[in-house]
């Protein structure tokens, strides 16, 4: 089994735990294993054969004696009886977002509601007008619910879907007589879900790519295996597949063609519009004059985009959503490079797998010059949330570490909860204490607007807080954002010189593509951040990169592009100016 089939296990156990009315406790505990294994960035049977399952944060020997049982026998004898006495078909009611396993088992045990099915069925003939708890507000979200949910399928996260493409793109590279391969498609634009993946290759025979490329270790069904193409379906997860097709191209056409197949399809439609009113025409083999067939360009992308005066577009662009205006395009569109460091980040202090110094030692290889170590705050007891006494030893801690380790600087922070009135779960001394303050919303995403906007404003408003923590609280495909008044949260963050986060986390990319521009047109400066639980969550800053282009931010709109004394200098003016 792999990791995830393991952490799908312990959380199901969990939630149908919660169903059943169980012990907080014990539930937690579940979802804590859940989680660790899940962020695992080794396998977890090389762990278990080293008999060191329970040096895992979490992982008792009774937990570690469940996952043994897991990898020898594929089935967990607990988890067989609880699914006799919770039917499994109840779980899928928690794929809805703002569905809880307390909701669910109010439907389930009282109405004997057990499939989406039937939980639809129910609410047009208005069985459940008379629950308790399911109001009209209520059941028109629920709604929502299930109509976002069967939009979101299909759609996979562009983290879970990259290192599939990448793992594809570099078999396919090593292959007998492949010249040249490259991504393409909503993939290479950086989108935060993409329906499959688009990969092109020159090579010197087209079809026994093609043959290779159907047969390769992964693939669960043979779509389609020609010539210049082959589509197959590769397992993501238990039940999830997704189409990676694969077209071999010529090299005199692989410009126009790798323009074409990234798209964007409005994007294209634009293009195209533009090479008619020169009387060419542009498809994917090529740009050429529509009278004469004479081509104008194909063989490189910048070649097409150069023939029909315009500088070559970034890919993350390509969305028809302003690209083609003069000087849309930033000369200093940021890039993976100009990233200097992070600002949030958590280690075994609270709920993260990895050490101050193992996270600082980490980050230091990839060339960062400072981290700042955020745990959670007390109210967050899920997640091991520090009282004031463990914040003022980790602060200790962090000062010690630094003082240890030369070549980055490590900052001690911390990642405090915004509170239901907008108050901070601690005091305005303590958090003076620090060196920089993320705040974030954990609990209560799901009320109106005004009293959202109203929560995040007075957190704003704090002297002490320097960054919005995933302004949106959304989780991609399975959880709505808050509703916010964006703009006023933008223009307030832009008035008292508090940084959003786009948090570069696959699960949360928050802010989106769209706020991070509103938030750039309007001043606001953005921090990137893996809201890090372990060393290996590093890699996910490419994503926010990724969606920092898409919304065209610059290198100076990016709080960790700046230097170790800018960023202690904004902390200070924002102090000062309390």
């Amino acid at each position: 089994m792999t990791n995830a089939d393991i952490a799908r296990v312990f959380k199901e156990i969990a939630d149908m735990l919660e169903i059943k009315g169980e012990d907080a406790f014990r539930i937690n505990s579940y979802r804590r294993v859940a989680r660790t294994v899940d962020d695992l960035a080794t396998d977890i049977a090389d762990i278990a054969a080293r008999d060191e399952l329970s040096n895992l944060p979490g992982v008792g020997k009774a937990s570690a004696a469940k996952i043994q049982e897991l990898l020898g026998t594929g089935w967990l004898k607990l988890r067989e009886e609880l699914a006799r006495q919770v039917p499994e078909s109840v779980l899928e009611l928690l794929r809805i977002p703002g569905m809880g396993p307390k909701k669910v088992a109010l439907l389930w045990q009282q109405r004997r509601i057990d499939s989406l099915d039937s939980l639809k069925e129910a609410i047009a003939a208005g069985g459940l007008d008379d629950l308790k708890g399911f109001g009209k507000k209520t059941l028109a979200q629920i709604s929502d619910g299930i109509e976002f949910l069967q939009r979101s399928v299909g759609r996979t996260r562009l983290g879970n879907a990259w290192p599939i493409a990448a793992e594809f793109h570099d078999t396919i590279a090593a292959m007998k007589g492949v010249k040249r391969v490259e991504q393409a498609g909503s993939l290479r634009r950086g989108r935060e879900t993409v329906g499959d993946l688009d990969l092109l290759c020159h090579a010197d025979d087209g079809e026994s790519v093609i043959k290779a490329f159907t047969q390769l270790p992964g693939v669960t069904k043979i779509l389609a295996a020609g010539g210049t193409k082959g589509s197959v379906l590769v397992e993501l997860s238990r039940g999830r597949e997704i189409q990676i097709d694969l077209r071999v191209v010529p090299e005199e056409s692989f410009g126009a063609a790798w323009q074409y197949f990234t798209g964007s399809k409005e994007h294209n439609i634009r293009l195209r519009e533009r090479a008619l009113k020169r009387g060419w025409s542009l498809n994917e083999y090529s740009l050429s004059d529509s009278k004469t067939g004479k081509v104008i360009a194909s063989r490189e992308e910048a070649d097409v985009y150069k023939a029909l005066d315009l500088p070559w577009i970034p890919p993350e662009l390509r969305e028809d959503r302003g690209e083609f205006e003069p000087d849309a395009i930033p000369p200093d569109l940021l890039t993976d490079g100009d990233i200097h460091g992070d600002l949030h980040m958590h280690t075994t202090a609270s709920d993260g797998r990895n050490t101050i110094e193992e996270m600082a030692g980490a980050a230091k290889s990839l060339g960062w010059k400072y981290i700042c170590i955020t745990e959670h705050s007390r109210s967050s007891t899920i997640a091991n949330g520090l009282d004031p006494m463990r914040l003022k030893q980790l602060i200790a801690d962090v000062r010690e570490t630094d003082r240890k380790i030369n070549g980055i600087k490590i900052w001690a922070g911390t990642e405090v909860d915004i509170l239901a009135d907008g108050s901070l779960d601690y005091a305005d001394d303590l958090l003076e204490k620090l060196d920089f303050v993320v705040a974030s919303i954990h609990a209560g995403l799901g009320k109106d607007i005004k009293t959202n906007t109203e929560r995040t404003l007075a957190a704003i408003r704090n002297p002490y807080v320097n960054l919005i923590g995933h302004p949106t609280g959304r989780m991609i495909n399975s959880r709505r954002p808050m509703s916010l008044d964006m703009e006023a949260i933008c223009r307030e963050a832009a008035k008292t010189r508090t940084a959003l986060e786009l948090n570069a986390s696959m699960y949360r990319l928050d802010l989106k593509d769209q706020h991070a521009r509103l938030a750039r047109d309007l001043g606001v400066t953005i921090a990137i951040c893996c809201d890090a639980h372990g060393v290996e969550s590093f890699a996910q800053m490419h994503y926010g990169v990724l969606t920092a282009r898409r919304a065209a931010l610059r290198k100076a709109d990016v709080l960790n592009t700046w230097t170790t004394k800018q960023i202690e200098a904004f902390v200070q003016a924002k102090r000062e100016r309390r």
